[in-house]
């Protein structure tokens, strides 16, 4: 890859299905792009805690040629509506929208941070030749989910959740179509349902390469999970690379982290494609930056 470029930013809000988004495009100065990355963020407080993670890593593919594009779901922050607006198929549109627009005689990348890997994962039938990076990616929506109502539970034994109006746990709740507050988040069952029935996969066509990186104490082996995941498409053909990194959990940490070593091997990763090679992921860990 050429040495960093000058790099333009746009933010602009563009009209979605229902509402506006807030877009923010990070690409070269002069205009002249090897490709196109369409990140999709994670889910409620994941989504803030990688704010900062992710602006770097769009200034980082910009500054290499990548044409970088983060937009905020609908009832995600910036673009309209609240949290409670949200449901999964608007979610999935939002992205569908921005790989439908990528340039398709270049390379596509689809960055998923978190549950944002099991939207990327959704929206590839509609371009399986995409390749996918992911962050610490969620695998089954339904353990995600369940995981976050657990928050309901930890707030009222330490006395800041709000009183239960019924019996009924925060999943029966929306599973009869109430919708319920998690630590600030207003959960409709028109999200949740879509968020637990979703798993990652890939399609049967999919033609792309997947860099998949996990974050822990020391770097290392994949979890459990990841490895079966990750060997299942291995087993399919699918170009699979893995790697464990050092470095903390930005997206649930109390106060604002980043892992250099991330950016840098996802920045690697990506600028691959970008150099049409099919050199594995251990060995541009030999490549300068």
């Amino acid at each position: 890859m050429s040495a960093s470029r000058p790099v333009a930013q746009q933010a602009a809000f563009v009209r979605g299905a229902v509402g506006t988004r807030w877009r923010l495009v990070s690409e070269p100065a002069d205009g002249d792009c090897v490709g196109t990355v369409v990140a999709v963020h994670g889910f409620a407080e994941e989504m803030n805690k990688s704010r900062h993670m992710a602006a770097r890593m769009a200034r980082l593919l910009a500054a290499d040629g990548w044409r970088v594009v983060q937009k905020d779901l609908l009832g995600c922050g910036d673009s309209s509506g609240d949290f409670a607006d949200a449901t999964w198929p608007a979610w999935v549109a939002d992205v569908e929208e921005e790989l439908v627009q990528a340039d398709s005689g270049r390379p596509v990348w689809l960055w998923g941070t978190r549950a944002g890997a099991l939207l990327a994962a959704a929206v590839l039938p509609r371009r399986p030749q995409a390749h996918l990076l992911l962050w610490q990616p969620v695998l089954s929506g339904a353990q995600h989910l369940q995981q976050f109502l657990r928050l309901h539970a930890g707030a009222r034994i330490v006395g800041s959740g709000k009183s239960p109006a019924s019996s009924l746990s925060p999943a029966q709740q929306l599973r009869a179509g109430t919708p319920v507050e998690i630590a600030g988040y207003e959960l409709t069952p028109a999200l949740t349902g879509g968020l637990e029935a979703a798993t990652f996969d890939v399609p049967a066509d999919f033609s792309g390469r997947i860099a998949w990186f996990e974050l822990g104490d020391e770097a290392g082996e994949l979890s459990p999970a990841a490895a079966r995941g990750a060997e299942r498409l291995r087993a399919r053909g699918v170009a699979v690379e893995t790697e464990t990194l050092a470095g903390p959990p930005f997206w649930q940490t109390q106060e604002i982290e980043v892992c250099e070593a991330l950016l840098l091997r996802s920045q690697a990763a990506v600028d691959a494609a970008a150099l049409a090679t099919t050199l594995p992921l251990a060995a541009l860990a030999e490549s300068p930056p």
